[in-house]
């Protein structure tokens, strides 16, 4: 996963939520607590779609998204807390509104479980 730091500019919340998506569990990787949840969550998000969790640790409700419909979007929680990229594109996602506060990207098949997203779109 690649993650870009805008931590300086951001400030220690901005850079802790970053951090959050950088640490998340690769689809090869096993790591005892983070691998069933991770395994939930592949298994609850249809293929082509990219789904989003009301809680940490994809717990709560559930929203997939096949794609989105415009360049940015608000994300199906406010703010959504777990995502997982069941995607075949790379995917953008924000801290703010309006695409603003840039958290980082997921590739295909990527995940975090522990954010704090209010919006999202494709890579550019």
């Amino acid at each position: 996963m690649r993650i870009q730091h805008l931590a300086a500019a951001l400030g220690p919340l901005a850079a802790a939520t970053a951090l959050a998506l950088a640490a998340t569990v690769p689809a090869h990787a096993g790591n005892g607590a983070a691998l069933p949840a991770r395994a939930r969550a592949t298994a609850a998000c249809p293929e082509g779609s990219v789904c989003f969790w009301s809680q940490r640790e994809f717990g709560g409700q559930m929203k997939a998204v096949r794609s989105p419909q415009q360049d940015c979007e608000d994300t199906p929680f406010q703010p959504a807390r777990s995502v997982y990229n069941n995607s075949g594109e790379t995917r953008t996602f924000y801290a703010e509104p309006g695409c603003t506060v840039l958290v980082g990207t997921l590739q295909p098949g990527g995940s975090a479980r522990s954010v704090s997203l209010s919006s999202w779109g494709s890579a550019y």
